[in-house]
């Protein structure tokens, strides 16, 4: 009897990989195939945390971590209906929240909805790296989905004329020298409002930055890497969003994966942070 080692057993399963890929190749428009690789691309967006559910999946873990801190100032831009800035309030008792949504219709909601709240401020605009007007797709039915973009969402919307400022001309004219917390959900204008605070950002005067990348990203042309480019010059660090700690990490080629939703860039030099978002870390 002969006994392989763990060389020829590696040589082996190098053998078998390739067999495997080309078997499963010449095999992928059966039903069973397409079962399987839908069950695999499921297990691996979950896995990812592809969840837009703030409850669960990490953004109330950050508010609840950043609560510690007693933050001052929490900007909600892109805040839809308000659900974001209804909890952020919930959790972080004592900040002062301003809301900015820049569709009109939204706007209304969002009014309403938080209208109750002596320290929830609600504008009717956007935030951009210019001021003026600027057209917006409104999804009446979500809109959540409003956009700039010309993302080929399969939904019916209408076109509206919304009006943008600047992070730095409005803190500057509300005399506001410090954001605690910058969350931005703003459907693929991403860069151009942070664009749009880069005094605020050069002076160090925002400690924590929230963003979303996903596949409008592709659109937008403004990928995870330019991200992480953007924030290392400013001097941040950056994480994924997970449910109970963030991950900060070096950018990799695989993390550009149109997955996100949420990520986290934390000055460098506020470790403080850094070590509350820790949080109990799963191994990776």
């Amino acid at each position: 009897m002969t006994h392989s080692t763990p060389n020829d057993q590696t040589a082996m399963a190098s053998v078998q990989l390739p067999r495997l890929a080309m078997f499963v190749a010449r095999h992928r428009r059966s039903l069973l195939m397409r079962k399987f690789a839908g069950l695999c691309h499921r297990y691996l967006n979950c896995y990812e945390n592809l969840n837009y559910d703030m409850r669960t999946n990490g953004e109330f873990f950050v508010l609840e971590s950043l609560a510690r801190f007693q933050p001052r100032i929490l900007f909600d831009v892109g805040a839809n209906v308000g659900e974001w800035s209804l909890i952020a309030k919930s959790v972080c008792a004592t900040a002062e929240i301003y809301a900015f949504e820049i569709s009109p219709p939204t706007y209304q909601m969002l009014a309403a909805r938080t209208g109750r709240l002596a320290d929830v401020h609600c504008q009717n605009f956007g935030l951009s790296d210019l001021a003026g007007p600027v057209r917006i797709r409104h999804y009446a039915g979500l809109p959540a989905l409003t956009t700039t973009t010309d993302y080929p969402h399969p939904f019916a919307f209408a076109e509206l004329e919304a009006k943008v400022t600047t992070g730095d001309a409005f803190t500057a004219a509300k005399a506001i020298e410090h954001i605690d917390l910058l969350k931005i959900d703003v459907e693929g204008m991403e860069e151009r409002v942070l664009r749009g605070f880069s005094v605020m950002l050069a002076r160090k005067a925002i400690d924590l930055v929230q963003f979303e990348y996903g596949r409008v990203n592709i659109v937008n042309r403004f990928l995870l890497r330019d991200f992480y480019r953007f924030f290392g010059e400013q001097g941040y660090v950056v994480g994924k969003i997970y449910p109970n700690y963030v991950d900060f990490r070096e950018y990799d080629l695989a993390d550009e994966n149109f997955i996100g939703p949420n990520y986290l860039a934390c000055r460098k030099d506020k470790m403080e942070f850094v070590q509350a978002f820790n949080g109990v870390r799963r191994p990776r």
